[in-house]
């Protein structure tokens, strides 16, 4: 399978989810911690310092 298949699939596969399924998809793939900021363990500090820095997480 290459990327495009892939992509395809999962914009397929959320596009029948609930923003609330799409937040919890986030936070269980470690993308976003549970305050809606990027997670330390996968972003860089400088990333993770602007987005706190910034005072609006991703998702509320």
């Amino acid at each position: 399978m290459d990327i495009r298949e892939l992509t395809k699939k999962v914009k397929e596969s959320t596009s029948q989810m609930t923003r609330k399924e799409k937040i919890q998809l986030l936070k269980d793939a470690k993308i976003i911690d549970e305050s809606g900021y990027y997670c330390e363990e996968f972003f860089s500090k400088e990333t993770v310092a602007k987005d706190r820095a910034n005072g609006k997480p991703l998702v509320i």
